[in-house]
């Protein structure tokens, strides 16, 4: 009997395409022989790589011409796959799934409720679903819990890291990592807060700060600190999460690195400011705490972040205060 042949799409981002690893694991588990493909932005594709759970990825470039997709989607067909799950949804899965099964099964987004809620505040979930699960679904409906998601890394990157953490002098007694980045402003906790946060939390604690190029901008008055360690653009993602291995608790944006940290079962301070539960977005099945300032007739605001807040306020953030946050982060870590 020939094996059967699954294809998964999800081409970005970082968070998302992490967040498909606990149905990559499901998938596996009830047919172990069976081949799972993967397509997947080249710049996302370290995400996948070493899962043991895929057989085969396909790499999209981040701009592809048509005929460039259409070339993809030839290789794709040519596969003759058993089920296509398109887990994005856009306009470029939809092309590249053209063909490739007779069963293709495509993720429901919540379109029409998602779009009520921001606009009009009116909320029509029944209940709140993980990104997670919403993928799972998509492969089967009957499918009622998913595992935490997961994150294989790069031998190089491992010690890469390692390497750098050992520099940094004696193992401390915690160390509270601090990933300030997120692609929109409005998902970005105020950089004077990141600040004051740092230095309540360096005086009993090494403070590690993780993030792009510039994230570490808003630290300058304490980055002398012998108990701060500024990494922010010194490593690549899979490196940052390497790095992350060695947290006590993550203090985090909604971003990938909130993701990372849940992959890697690490004690969660999450803060959220335009978005909601009802998105799926929040970690889960770890020790956390998630933040965010309830009863605001303004939020949600988007599903996936703004370049400002549109009543310029922005009270879903600025009301989310340090000592807050610092409660957060201590009572997880005497927990």
């Amino acid at each position: 009997m020939p094996k059967s042949k699954k294809l998964l799409i999800r081409l970005s981002s970082a968070g998302d395409v992490l967040l498909t690893s606990p149905l990559l694991r499901l998938m596996k588990g009830r047919e172990p022989d069976s081949e799972i493909h993967f397509v997947v932005k080249s710049q996302y594709a370290d995400l996948i790589r070493l899962n043991p759970n895929v057989n085969e990825i396909h790499l999209v470039q981040d701009q592809p011409t048509v005929h460039a997709l259409e070339e993809t989607r030839l290789k794709l067909a040519a596969q003759k796959f058993d089920m296509t799950l398109d887990l994005h949804n856009n306009f470029r899965s939809v092309y590249l799934r053209r063909g490739t099964s007779r069963d293709i099964r495509v993720i429901k987004k919540d379109i029409f409720k998602r779009a009520l809620l921001v606009n009009t505040k009116l909320n029509l979930y029944s209940s709140v679903r993980s990104v997670a699960m919403k993928y799972a679904q998509t492969f089967d409906r009957t499918i009622t819990s998913v595992p935490r998601p997961e994150i294989f890394l790069p031998q190089e990157c491992v010690s890469k890291a390692d390497e750098m953490w050992s520099s940094l002098g004696p193992e401390p007694g915690r160390a509270i990592f601090l990933c300030p980045g997120a692609r929109h402003f409005t998902k970005r906790w105020p950089a004077a807060y990141w600040s004051e946060l740092a230095a309540r939390l360096a005086v009993n604690s090494r403070i590690v700060l993780l993030g792009g190029q510039g994230n570490s901008e808003s630290f300058s008055e304490i980055l002398d600190n012998p108990n701060v360690a500024d990494f922010c653009g010194r490593l690549s993602l899979m490196e940052s999460t390497a790095m992350m291995r060695h947290a006590s608790v993550v203090i985090t944006n909604d971003s990938y690195l909130m993701h990372a940290a849940n992959a890697l079962g690490k004690k969660v301070v999450a803060i959220f400011g335009s978005s909601v539960r009802e998105f799926g977005f929040f970690p889960y099945g770890v020790d956390l705490k998630v933040l965010e300032v309830t009863g605001l007739t303004c939020r949600p605001c988007s599903h996936v972040g703004l370049g400002s807040c549109p009543r310029r306020h922005f009270r879903c953030m600025m009301e989310t205060i340090p000592p807050l946050v610092e409660q957060a982060a201590l009572s997880l870590l005497n927990n």
